[in-house]
Formats: C-alpha cells, sequence, structure tokens
C-alpha cells in the first residue's frame, strides 16, 4: 500500500494516524484518516480509528488467520448435500480444535472461511508463533482429511490460510474484532497456494527466526491499492523457554570502575567521574548498580539521582525524587509535614535548617506559608543559591566517607539538574564516585570531567553465557536463534527468553515484544483497567494517585498492583510507589486505550494530581501535560500558569517564561470567547513582563505580547484588563523613554478611573507625575505625585500592586519623585525626607517588589547627593545598591549600581582635579556603560550621565568630543521629549561653543528653560555662569536667586554665588 499523495504514503498516514491516536490526539488522528479515506475509500484501518468512540474496546496489536476451503462451492456440486455437510462438519471440527489447542478462538464465520484471533481474549507472549502453527498443523490436518474423503468419496480438500497481524479494535463488550486488519488477513489467503500458508510482512518480521519462510513477489489484492507483500510458510524453527536474566559480558567495564573506585578510596579529596554511555536496554542501569553494591560493601554511601522522561522541563526533579526518598515524603504528605520531614532530614545531615530548608523546600514543593522564611532573593541569584544548597546537602549524605554518586538516565535531566552533576564533579570537596548513565542522544554535557565507557552489544559468548544464565535448559541450538534475534542487547535477550519454549517460540524485537509484555499486562482478570491508567500516569506513580485514576467501584487496585509486581509489570519501590519495570512495558500499555478513553484518563490523572496530593505543590508542568492530552484545554492553561509560579518562585525565570509560552500555545485551542481572551490576556501580560525583564531591554516579545492583550481588551471590551494592559505598556514605555507614548496612554487611563477601581487613582497619578517630571514639568508633576500620595495614604501595597508583575509600588515612586523634584529646587533636607517615606514605604511591601523599589529609591538618593556635591554620601548608597541587587538577583539594577559607580568615579576626579588622562578614562568608562544601556533600550535618566560625560571630556580638553557627545544627547530628547535634563546639557553645551556670544546666548537659552521649568537649582547654575563670564547685569538676578532658596540649604552653588555677591565672604 504505497500509493502516493502530499508526498506520504498511505501506510505513512497510518502510521501517523495510528501513533496520534495512541497518544491521545483524536481530532490529529481523525484528520489523517479522512486523509486516507479521501484517496482509499476502502481503507477500513481507517474507518476503524473513526469509529473508535466507545469505553468498551482496546486498541490491541494480534494475529489473525483466515482459514479458506478451496473451491468449496464445486466439491459441494460434486458430492451429495449430506457428504458435503459431513465433510464440512469434519473441517470445521478440525480446525476449531487446532485453532483451541495453540489458545486462539474462532472469531467469525464468513461464508467457507473462518476467523480465527491469537491474543484476546487470552493474551499470548507469542501469538504470532502460535498462529502460524495453528496454521500449518491446519493445512497437514485438512490434508488427512482430504485423503479420507478420497478415499471414501472420491473427492480432495484443501485449504489456504493466510496470517496477519495488525491493529485492531477489541469491541470487549461485542467480544468482536475490527479493523483493516481483518480486511487484509482475508486477501492474504487469497494469495496462498492451495494446502499452504502465506503470511504477510507483518507476521514474516516476526517469525523469520523461528518458521523457515519463502518470499514471493509482490501481488495486487482486492480493495488495497498498492501490491501486497507476502512470505510462504515452510516449516517450523525450534524455541527455547527462559529465565531471570542477570548481569555478564561486562568484566572490561566492571574492572575499570572497581579501579577508579579504589582510586577515590585512597584520594584525600576530590572526585572522580565515569559515565555510562548506551542505548536503551544495554545494561548501563545494570552495571551501575553493580557498583554501587561495590560501594556500599565498602561502606560507602551511594546517593542516587534518576532522570524522567515527564519530567524534562521539571527543574531539579531529580533532586525533589532524592528529597522525597530521603525525607520519606510522598504525595499524601501534608504540607506542614513535608517541612517537618526535610527540617529533620537536614538536621540529620549536620546542616543549619535555618538557611538550608529555605532553599531546599521550594525543590520539594513546600510553600513558605507552612512554617520557614523565604529566601529573600529571586532571579539568577536564587537559582544558585538553591544550586548550591542542593550540592551542599548531596556532600552531606554522603558523609565524610569515600561514596558514589549515581546520576541516572542523564538524558531525561532538567538543565538546573545537569549543572549541579557538573558541579559534584568538578568540586574538590570528599571523595566521591559519579557514575552517570545515558542514552547516546540528548546528552546533556559534553564537557564534563568524566572517563566515558561506551557500552556496546554483548558478543556473542557473553550473549551465550547471560542466556545460559537466564534458562540453562536452553540448547545450543535455541541460543543461537536468540542471540541472532537480540543483537547482543541485554534487555531484549531478557524478554525473548522469557518468551522462549518448544511449542511457542518468542516474538523479535523490537515488535515481537509486544506479545510478551502484552501478556503481563493481561496477567490479572481486573488489569486493563489498571494497566491503561498506570501507562497515562507515567513510567512511575503513587498507589493512591492510581486509584484515584482507576476510580472503578468493587476493583482492588492493590491486588491488582501486587499480582502485576509478581509478574514483572510493577517493580513496588515502597509500600506507597509503583513503576514500570520497563518504560517499554509502559509503552506497550499505552496503547489499549482507544483515544477517546485516554483521554478521559488524561482528564482523571490531571484532576488526581492535584486532588490527591495534600498540602504539597502539584507536579504542575505535568498535569498540564495531562489536561493537553486530554484536549481540556482551558485546565491545561490554568495548570501551565502555576508551574510558572512554582518556576518563578525557584528563580527560575527561562523556565517560568517557558510555561507560560505553553499556556498561551494551549489558549489558542480554548473555546473562543470573553474567557478566553481574559486568559490569554492574563498569561501574555505575566510572559511579556518576564521575557523582558529576562532581556533587559523590554524588547523581544514583551512588546508583541503587550500589543496583543491591547488589541483582545479592545475589541472585546474588556476594562479591568485593558487598565492592567495598558499599565503594562507604561512599564514597557518609561524605562525606554518613550514618554510621549506613555503619556497618551496615561492620559487614557485616567478617563478609565471608576469608582470601583479606587486603587487604580494612585497608581496613575504617580506615573504620570514620573512621567511629566521625565519630560522636565516640574510643577504639574509635583502636583500629580501629591495626589497620588493623598490617594494612596490608605491603601494596602498588595491592592495597590494588582498584579505580581508590577514591581513599582505607586507610593514608593511618588516619594522618589518628590525628592528629585526638591533636588531640582536645591532643597536637600526635603529630598531626602522624601527618600526617607519611600524606605519606610519599602519595607511595608513584600519580596520582590520591595527590593525591586529599594533599589530604585537608592538610585534616586544617589542621584540627589550627587547633585548637591555629597559623594562620600553619594558612594555609601552606591555600595548599598550593589550590594542588594547582587543578593537579591536583580541583573538589571545590578548594571545600574555599576553605572553610578563610574559616574560617582568620575566627578571624584573632576573634584581632584585629575590630568586629562584619567579624565578621559573616567569619561570611556562612563561613556561605555551608557552606550551599552542605550544598545539596550534603557533610555531613562541617561542624559544625567551625559551631562558629566561632557564634562570630563571638556575638563580632559576635548571640547568638540564633548559638544558631540551633548549633540546627541539633545538630539535624544527632542525625540522622546525626556527633558527633564535640557537646562544643564545646553549649560553645559555652551562652555564647547568657539566664541563668548555663542557661549552666552546658549547659557541664556538654558536659563529661559529652567525658569521654564522652575528648576531653581538650574536656574542658579546658569547665573553663576553668566555672571562669571562677565555679565553684570546678571547680578541682581542671581541675589534674587539665592533669596529663593531654603534658608539653612547647603549647596556648592549657593557657596559660590554668596562668594560673588559679597567677596569678603570665604
Amino acid at each position: 500500500m504505497h500509493a502516493e499523495f502530499s508526498g506520504e504514503s498511505i501506510d505513512e498516514l497510518l502510521n501517523r494516524a495510528i501513533q496520534a491516536s495512541n497518544q491521545g490526539d483524536l481530532s490529529g488522528a481523525t484528520v489523517l484518516a479522512n486523509r486516507i479515506l479521501a484517496v482509499d475509500s476502502f481503507n477500513q484501518d481507517a474507518e476503524d480509528l473513526l469509529s473508535a468512540r466507545d469505553n468498551h474496546g482496546e486498541l490491541r496489536r494480534l494475529t489473525l488467520l483466515f482459514i479458506d476451503l478451496v473451491d468449496s462451492t464445486v466439491l459441494s456440486d460434486r458430492v451429495e448435500p449430506e457428504t458435503y455437510r459431513t465433510l464440512m462438519i469434519s473441517y470445521r471440527n478440525q480446525v476449531i480444535k487446532l485453532i483451541g489447542h495453540y489458545e486462539g478462538r474462532i472469531d467469525s464465520v464468513k461464508g467457507d472461511g473462518l476467523l480465527a484471533v491469537f491474543g484476546h481474549p487470552k493474551a499470548l507472549e507469542d501469538d504470532a508463533h502460535r498462529g502460524v502453527s495453528a496454521a500449518l498443523d491446519i493445512t497437514r490436518a485438512v490434508q488427512r482429511l482430504s485423503a479420507q474423503a478420497e478415499r471414501k468419496f472420491g473427492v480432495t480438500l484443501d485449504a489456504r490460510i493466510g496470517a496477519h497481524r495488525g491493529l485492531v479494535y477489541l469491541d470487549t463488550k461485542a467480544d468482536d474484532v475490527y479493523g483493516f486488519a481483518v480486511n487484509l488477513t482475508q486477501r492474504i489467503s487469497g494469495l496462498a497456494q492451495p494446502g499452504t500458508v502465506a503470511v504477510s510482512e507483518a507476521i514474516a518480521t516476526l517469525v523469520s527466526n523461528t518458521f523457515e519462510l519463502k518470499r514471493f513477489p509482490a501481488a495486487h489484492v482486492k480493495g488495497v491499492a498498492d501490491p501486497v507483500s507476502y512470505r510462504q510458510v515452510v516449516g517450523e524453527r525450534v524455541t527455547t523457554p527462559v529465565r531471570k536474566p542477570a548481569l555478564v559480558g561486562r568484566a572490561v567495564e566492571q574492572a575499570r570502575l572497581q579501579q577508579v573506585w579504589n582510586t577515590v578510596r585512597r584520594s584525600r579529596s576530590g572526585s572522580a567521574g565515569v559515565a555510562l554511555r548506551g542505548e536503551a536496554g544495554i545494561g548501563k542501569t545494570r552495571l551501575a548498580q553493580a557498583t554501587a553494591d561495590l560501594v556500599e560493601e565498602a561502606g560507602g554511601r551511594v546517593i542516587e539521582l534518576r532522570g524522567s522522561p515527564l519530567h524534562r522541563a521539571a527543574g531539579l526533579h531529580p533532586v525533589r525524587r532524592l528529597l522525597e526518598r530521603r525525607c520519606g515524603v510522598t504525595h499524601v504528605t501534608s504540607g506542614v509535614e513535608r517541612l517537618r520531614l526535610l527540617e529533620a532530614e537536614v538536621a540529620g545531615r549536620g546542616l543549619d535548617p535555618g538557611t538550608t530548608v529555605p532553599l531546599l523546600a521550594p525543590v520539594l514543593g513546600v510553600g513558605p506559608q507552612y512554617g520557614y522564611t523565604r529566601a529573600a532573593v529571586e532571579g539568577r541569584a536564587l537559582y544558585q543559591m538553591i544550586a548550591v544548597g542542593v550540592h551542599d546537602y548531596i556532600e552531606a549524605c554522603l558523609g565524610d566517607r569515600p561514596g558514589m554518586i549515581l546520576a541516572e538516565d542523564v538524558h531525561w535531566f532538567d538543565p538546573s539538574t545537569a549543572e549541579i552533576v557538573g558541579a559534584l564533579l568538578a568540586s574538590p570537596v570528599g571523595r566521591h564516585l559519579v557514575v552517570i548513565t545515558g542514552r547516546p542522544r540528548d546528552w546533556p554535557q559534553s564537557d564534563w570531567p568524566v572517563e566515558l565507557l561506551e557500552l556496546g552489544p554483548l558478543t556473542d559468548d557473553e550473549a551465550d553465557e547471560l542466556i545460559r544464565t537466564l534458562n540453562p535448559e536452553v540448547s545450543p541450538a535455541q541460543r543461537s536463534r536468540v542471540r541472532a534475534r537480540c543483537d547482543g542487547v541485554p534487555f531484549y535477550l531478557e524478554h525473548v527468553v522469557a518468551a522462549v519454549d518448544i511449542a511457542a517460540p518468542a516474538s523479535q524485537v523490537p515488535d515481537v515484544l509486544y506479545s510478551p509484555l502484552a501478556a503481563q499486562l493481561h496477567a490479572h482478570t481486573d488489569a486493563v483497567p489498571v494497566i491503561e491508567a498506570a501507562a497515562v500516569i507515567g513510567r512511575s506513580g503513587e498507589l493512591a494517585l492510581l486509584r484515584s485514576v482507576v476510580g472503578a467501584d468493587g476493583l482492588d487496585v492493590d491486588d491488582v498492583v501486587g499480582t502485576l509486581a509478581q509478574t514483572g509489570v510493577f517493580v513496588l519501590d515502597d509500600e506507597h510507589r509503583w513503576r514500570f519495570r520497563h518504560e517499554l512495558i509502559r509503552e506497550v500499555a499505552n496503547e489499549l486505550a482507544p483515544p477517546n478513553r485516554r483521554q478521559d484518563l488524561h482528564a482523571r490523572t490531571g484532576d488526581a494530581m492535584v486532588t490527591v496530593v495534600s498540602g504539597a505543590e502539584p507536579d504542575w508542568p505535568v498535569v498540564a501535560g495531562h489536561y493537553t492530552q486530554a484536549h481540556q484545554f482551558e485546565a491545561a492553561v490554568r495548570a501551565y500558569r502555576q508551574a510558572s509560579i512554582a518556576a518563578r518562585n525557584r528563580g527560575a525565570l527561562p523556565e517560568a517564561t517557558i510555561l507560560l509560552s505553553n499556556a498561551v500555545e494551549q489558549s489558542d485551542h480554548c473555546a473562543p470567547g470573553p474567557d478566553r481572551d481574559r486568559t490569554e490576556i492574563a498569561v501574555r501580560l505575566e510572559r511579556g513582563f518576564l521575557a523582558s525583564a529576562m532581556e533587559g531591554s523590554w524588547s523581544g516579545t514583551g512588546p508583541a505580547d503587550f500589543e496583543r492583550c491591547l488589541t483582545l481588551a479592545l475589541d472585546g471590551g474588556y476594562d479591568d484588563e485593558l487598565f492592567d494592559t495598558l499599565s503594562a505598556l507604561i512599564g514597557y514605555y518609561v524605562p525606554r523613554a518613550e514618554l510621549r507614548r506613555a503619556r497618551n496612554l496615561l492620559d487614557s487611563l485616567s478617563d478609565r478611573l471608576t469608582a470601583d477601581r479606587p486603587w487604580s487613582y494612585p497608581a496613575v497619578d504617580s506615573s504620570l507625575g514620573s512621567v511629566l517630571w521625565m519630560q522636565g514639568e516640574f510643577t504639574s508633576a509635583r502636583k500629580h505625585l501629591g495626589n497620588a500620595l493623598i490617594k494612596g495614604r490608605d491603601a494596602d501595597p498588595a491592592v495597590l500592586n494588582s498584579a505580581w508583575w508590577v514591581s513599582v509600588d505607586p507610593v514608593s515612586v511618588a516619594h522618589v519623585f518628590l525628592a528629585l523634584t526638591a533636588m531640582v529646587n536645591g532643597d536637600l533636607a526635603t529630598a531626602e525626607q522624601e527618600i526617607a517615606e519611600s524606605s519606610r514605604r519599602c519595607e511595608q511591601l513584600g519580596f520582590p517588589q520591595n527590593a525591586q523599589n529599594r533599589v530604585h529609591t537608592f538610585y534616586m538618593d544617589i542621584w540627589v547627593q550627587l547633585e548637591f556635591g555629597r559623594l562620600d554620601e553619594a558612594s555609601a548608597v552606591s555600595g548599598r545598591l550593589r550590594e542588594l541587587s547582587t543578593s537579591a538577583g536583580l541583573d538589571f539594577w545590578r548594571f545600574v549600581s555599576t553605572t553610578v559607580h563610574a559616574n560617582i568615579r568620575g566627578r571624584t576626579a573632576l573634584q581632584n582635579g585629575a590630568d586629562a588622562e584619567a579624565l578621559s578614562h573616567a569619561a570611556r568608562k562612563l561613556s561605555q556603560l551608557v552606550d551599552g544601556a542605550r544598545q539596550l533600550n534603557l533610555n531613562a535618566y541617561l542624559t544625567f550621565h551625559d551631562a558629566l560625560i561632557a564634562r570630563l571630556l571638556l575638563a580632559a580638553g576635548a571640547a568638540d568630543a564633548a559638544r558631540q557627545r551633548l549633540d546627541a544627547a539633545l538630539a535624544h530628547t527632542a525625540r522622546t521629549e525626556m527633558n527633564f535634563y535640557d537646562a544643564e546639557l545646553i549649560r553645559i553645551r555652551a562652555h564647547c561653543l568657539p566664541d563668548e556670544s555663542s557661549r552666552l546666548a546658549a547659557i541664556e537659552a538654558a536659563l529661559a528653560l529652567a525658569h521654564r521649568q522652575g528648576a531653581a537649582l538650574f536656574e542658579l547654575r546658569c547665573l553663576l555662569d553668566l555672571v562669571a563670564r562677565g555679565a553684570r547685569d546678571r547680578r541682581a538676578d542671581l541675589a534674587a536667586a539665592v533669596q529663593a532658596f531654603p534658608a539653612g540649604a547647603e549647596l556648592p552653588e549657593l557657596f559660590l554665588a554668596r562668594k560673588i555677591l559679597d567677596p569678603a565672604i570665604g
């Protein structure tokens, strides 16, 4: 079947449809099935996929036989009806007997043809072999019956049999099978010569080592577009029984691991790493466990970190599982009890619970509401502290004796856990053997300091030894056949040998493993609902979770699990947890449920993971995955948002952003309407903020998210969401100094203030006041900033910050901009009072808002001190800014602290009369930082630094460079309307001009601007410059300006002005 269209054959489309169906993607399977039927209207397999919608069946791969009596019509015409009846009864009795002998059953009768099924209702480990063996025996029995009929009645009988193995839908209620495989089996029987058995390629690949087969050219059959390949069965081969496998054939690797371990034991410090890499089932885990036994026999401890395919995106999941195992925590352990157990475990390891528990508790899924104080950091700093805490805990678990760290299945490790493994390998503390196992692909690190041992297939001799260990009764010929099937892979050898006996050869890898594994899955009469649920849950889980997902009244889940553990399907880690012995078993189990039931199981699993867990944080990424598979997209969005919160609480902002992207993707599948729109807006606002905060440039995906939110809110008329979106856009525009846009948005917000949003009044006034201040409208700014304080005086900080992503507190912002307003008026006392009020406000806020607003306050305090010439005070505050931004993980503010530090050093150089080279160096250093900020689109306040750069260049004798710097700054302020420092820029630029008249005119322009803006300090500086250049007519203005300053004001400029006005001063 290879009719090509759209670049894919029918076979390929069918395989994709089946895979989609098995993964629970019912809509995807439906689309693909309809594509197949559009070209091949006779494709019954596609029809079957479309019709598998009820809860009374399973999807299974089964062996089918169609036994057809050759020329039965001719025979009925040659003998009497009674004779024909006798022959037919004898024929059917023989067929039924032989089918039953091989534990198959007759499913239906189609004319003179019989359809037999192997593997249902009794699951068989070797249904393909049994089916072909039954077919051969039937042809022989018919030959004997034919000889008798010829002697008695002068006629002969012949049967031709077709065998095929494929996907069928089992209607367990009606006890019937459906699917394209049934139709194809009948067609293959038509290809068989009388008295022979023809098998499809699907059967041939399973039995070619147990039966001799003869290949025939592909032939056309009715209802199938392309020629069908088939083979004729010539005869049987012999097979063997099996026993439980053991570790063999790894003598070289074991010896090397022994050598490395001995070296570790003899060393004084340091670790040694050995990586075991190879394909699935090659024996990595067995070899690692043998090494662990060696370590434990020597008195060492072994710590295991196990990867999980379901938790690749869940940060530190292997560490969480380690903590759960060592603390005795299960999904039903309450949050309070989890914390108590963690504190006891940490103390028992000799660590300080006060410092260690806040770092390990988030990994264990325990929030601070259960009784500990969370670490007062966020972002990368928190991420690094948790990593150090985990590292210290693992070292403490190992103790002061040599031990072993086993990192199992690192190809499923998340990046955070991989980093911890790397740190353990590089650590000089302790004496440990680090053994890592992983598959060839998806290796997390290529630069780990480890010795790499590549595990290849067993040699023929080693495979023979393993087979003999598994079953000493296997003959040399049988060993040869098993060895040929399994290619030296221990996992495959284990299962193939387990399925071998004389009467029923085992299946072939990999597809042949389906039958023995399916047989184990059906070891209990009530196994199917349990294993279907377990397969959906994942590789392992809690018994309580499994019971909840199964949810069948009267079904003893524990009894079923116990039976499946005895048959090797499950391993019980303890009385609370189960796991599939192999992932391959889980995959077979996962095929059983039809798409609709699989979706239901995913939904039940998601619900159970949320409700069954007691007091602990659910594994939200996995919960979201289940809801996605269940096509419960609204629930998936909620779960991904919860997962993002958990990641953010661990400081893993990239992970949190990815999870929000998943939420956005799932929201696209939700039913259109206001609920979906509002949810999408909320998710995009969160993602936009995180993405922008991480990138530092407030660019990338953030603007696109905010613009999308704006479109949704406007189109839907969602006032609350529109307010939030506009607030987010203001937070985006202001750091970029796009003040015109910010002002327009604030005007729009002002029009939307209503009585039911009282918290929005101080938020809007504070934002508008800050924007007006940056635009140089200091008087108007003071009015709005004062209103913000009046309206926000009694507001709860948590209410003012209506969303977690609003990091700027309106009251704190109002105070610091009032401080700047006092600054430009030369009022140091008032400025310092406002700074103190902002600091007090920050104490009322929770983390991270308190840290964000405190560093903002520090920055403004530094600015105030610098404008008043208080370099020592500014330097002291700068140190606090650097310390807090580093400890709290605020990367952007750490960059800001570096910039202000360079500013202070430049001013110090000016004040101390440094030489031209030192001044030029200071200018270059500050320019690099300021220009870097501009490249990141962080433009706010930068003209304050531009002014100093120009002063440094002027003092160094580089007037042209200074003027160019100021011209660029003024051009930028003209574009952005960020005019708060224009008077100073123009005044300083005047000193760069070539002639005196131009200088005086420029200073006059700066004076006029400062006067219009109400910036008394800047006016005073302009007047001082004019008087210094001989403008004696300005002495009266200077005197008036001095009188306007508050009594007791201390400014270097005031002192200079008084000295000019009264030469006796000084």
